[in-house]
């Protein structure tokens, strides 16, 4: 498959159509395999606590200090041992979306029934086919119950319909810089990057896997996302100096040709490794899914929505967040409030912005003793 699956990965083959949500054109959709992508730490007999990635984020969200690891951890600063989520008095799991490209079934996949790559012929895939197929997974490994789901951005939405779909199975959920809903920046931000991939002329329609890959326009998504998950405050802070020197002459051909700011210069250098390391597909696939995540469209309200719910409630935002800006996180405190639900709410003051997760300083200043209490609880 096209695509990054992390070596350290799991991969459990299920050998049973996965039924999708969503019809085409009023047919059952459905994938005569369902593969699905994972890595676990801690003992199996202890509470079980999963770790929902974000948009494309990969299984490793620790490595508990193996120095032959072939990446470095995304959460290392969170889940390990003796960390918040502490793999020594938990059995943590992380499991890759369905529809991404980290081991779990996506359009880069190999379709059984024809020997090639199902590209766009992959079923619409949202945000409750992503938690049912985690269950799948769970339900085989002998999980009878989570103690916790915690995920953040895109992960805090798996989170929030895991208290929905399976009640009785989670007994608490923990969405951190997340919402209900996508407002309409979120919805007009990845509408661009959509555009940036499939505008690229090696997407060729989704079928560009016998060919040169649509790495330009996967880059500029990219880059386009990254403009996203920062605040305006902390890019003057990162980036006030020209990656040039400023007393180099100012000429035509300098302008058209060089970058002239540190900003510049690292939308580059974050987004173009990228861009060769992820599925075109997959990224607009998870995309479209984010852009599509609406409980209240869903279940006709909010308070409908979260009325199976009967884990306990946290929910983590940040002042600096404008990307999941903090009322969307006290538009479902409110909600939960109005169902009864548990519900604690923490509001990290903090300039970073939506990454502020996963910043190891913030994690050990400001989330490190408030999410211990609730587990603790």
């Amino acid at each position: 498959m096209t695509g990054s699956i992390h070596p350290q990965a799991k991969i459990k083959v299920f050998e049973q159509p996965f039924v999708f949500e969503t019809p085409h054109m009023g047919k059952e959709e459905s994938i005569p395999v369902l593969e699905v992508g994972y890595e676990e730490w801690g003992d199996p007999r202890n509470p079980a606590i999963l770790v929902c990635c974000a948009l494309s984020q990969s299984t490793h969200a620790t490595d508990l200090h193996d120095s032959d690891d072939f990446k470095e951890p995304w959460w290392g600063a969170m889940v390990g041992p003796g960390r918040t989520i502490d793999t020594n008095r938990y059995y943590v799991l992380c499991i890759n979306m369905l529809g991404g490209c980290g081991g779990t079934s996506g359009p880069a996949s190999i379709n059984p029934d024809t020997g090639k790559p199902y590209e766009l012929q992959f079923p619409i895939v949202t945000v409750e086919d992503m938690v049912r197929s985690q269950h799948i997974l769970l339900d085989h490994l002998g999980v009878k119950k989570l103690y916790a789901v915690i995920g953040g951005s895109m992960g805090g939405f798996q989170a929030l319909v895991w208290g929905i779909l399976y009640p009785d199975f989670v007994e608490r959920i923990i969405p951190v810089g997340s919402s209900g809903y996508s407002n309409q920046f979120m919805i007009m931000t990845n509408r661009v990057q959509i555009d940036a991939i499939q505008r690229d002329a090696n997407y060729r329609g989704g079928s560009y896997h016998d060919g040169p890959l649509p790495s330009m326009g996967l880059a500029i998504a990219r880059m386009v996302g990254f403009t996203t998950f920062i605040s305006p405050i902390m890019m003057e802070r990162k980036f006030r100096k020209y990656h040039k020197s400023e007393r180099e002459p100012f000429t035509d051909a300098y302008f058209h040709q060089q970058m002239f700011h540190e900003a510049e210069n690292y939308l580059h250098t974050v987004s173009y490794p990228f861009s060769k390391d992820f599925d075109a597909n997959s990224m607009v696939y998870l995309l479209q899914s984010w852009t599509h995540f609406d409980l209240a469209v869903k279940y006709g309200s909010l308070a409908k929505a979260l009325e199976p719910v009967k884990a306990k409630m946290m929910i983590i935002a940040a002042s600096g967040d404008n990307l999941f800006p903090p009322y969307l996180a006290e538009e479902l405190v409110k909600t939960a409030n109005v169902n009864h639900i548990s519900v604690r709410y923490e509001l990290i003051e903090e300039d970073y912005g939506h990454d502020f997760f996963l910043i190891p300083e913030i994690i050990f200043e400001k989330l490190t003793v408030p999410l211990k209490e609730f587990l603790a609880e």
